[in-house]
């Protein structure tokens, strides 16, 4: 199966493309990013998901964007890979397996994970806290204090 720019293989058929001219394409990496802790993905133990990460990436997915998960696994590992997406309820429209394996990856779209999340309201606990502990309705959607359910709140 080929993706629609050509450089690789994806899950996204040729020609399909689920997102519209004003909302973006997010490549997200799994490990390190969308996982905890500093382990490759070869161990004996399960990795476990980054909560941060993982409402982010949700998200943006709300809001429109696609979301592909990008990551250095090899093919063999994406049936593994899209069981830990699915138990962790990551959403997302398409994975690309075997980016190339790389210490350090310089890239001008890049984006550092995790201060600018947790400055944007994003702290794991499935819901986008403004930084006073009021939920952000245009990020959320609700009108109940971070974590505390009072609809009453303003």
């Amino acid at each position: 199966m080929n993706d629609s720019d050509g450089d690789g293989e994806s899950v996204m058929p040729e020609g399909e493309e689920p997102f519209e001219a004003d909302h973006e394409r997010i490549a997200v990496d799994f490990d390190k990013t969308l996982t905890k802790g500093g382990e490759s993905y070869i161990t004996s133990e399960a990795e476990e998901p980054d909560e941060e990460m993982v409402e982010w990436v949700n998200y943006q997915y709300r809001q429109g964007h696609t979301i592909i998960i990008w990551t250095a696994r090899p093919w063999e590992a994406a049936q593994e890979t899209v069981a830990r997406l699915t138990e962790w309820g990551v959403d997302w429209h398409g994975i690309r397996m075997e980016k190339g394996h790389a210490d350090l990856y310089v890239d001008d779209h890049a984006t550092p994970p995790k201060e600018e999340l947790v400055d944007e309201g994003f702290d794991g606990d499935g819901e986008v806290d403004d930084g006073e502990g009021l939920v952000d309705k245009s990020k959320d959607g609700d009108a109940d204090e971070a974590g505390g359910g009072n609809a009453n709140a303003e």
